[in-house]
């Protein structure tokens, strides 16, 4: 997921590809690992190309553990594996019923930082539930750690 070439600043454009069944799309947002906090996928930079997939950090994270089991719920998401969680994963389906997508969301256990990603138009024929969750375990590490502590 973080093979080079990245797009903003981190996440593999192959993976991104992949996920989204598109070898030329446009990416923007943050622009290193370092300072991530979004990143916003789309087929063009035109604002009528809406989103394909969506990454985003919220550090810190402005609501309480609780809104996210809340939200579990109301997606009717699935625990994330275990050591990719806590977290869940859900479907996005269109307005007949057809799943064309997926979201993930990981967070830390004292729930400070959040981790978002949502594939909203999916590559046909792919595990849209399974690559979100994915995309989660390989960017977890990277994006939900706590910054070592400094010696006083």
């Amino acid at each position: 997921m973080t093979t080079p070439p990245v797009e903003c600043g981190l996440i593999s454009n192959q993976a991104i590809g992949r996920a989204i069944g598109l070898s030329d799309f446009y990416a923007s947002g943050s622009t290193s690992a370092n300072d991530f906090s979004h990143c916003v996928v789309s087929k063009s930079p035109s604002i009528r190309d809406k989103a394909s997939m969506t990454v985003e950090l919220q550090d810190p994270f402005p609501s309480t553990l609780q809104s996210l089991e809340n939200g579990k719920a109301r997606d009717r998401g699935v625990a994330l594996p275990s050591g990719v969680g806590p977290g869940y994963s859900a479907a996005i389906k269109d307005t007949d019923g057809n799943i064309v997508g997926a979201k993930a969301f990981a967070w830390t256990q004292d729930g400070t930082k959040m981790l978002a990603i949502q594939i909203v138009k999916g590559a046909p024929g792919r595990d849209h539930q399974a690559d979100a969750v994915e995309f989660v375990r390989q960017l977890r590490p990277l994006l939900l750690t706590s910054a070592p502590q400094q010696p006083r």
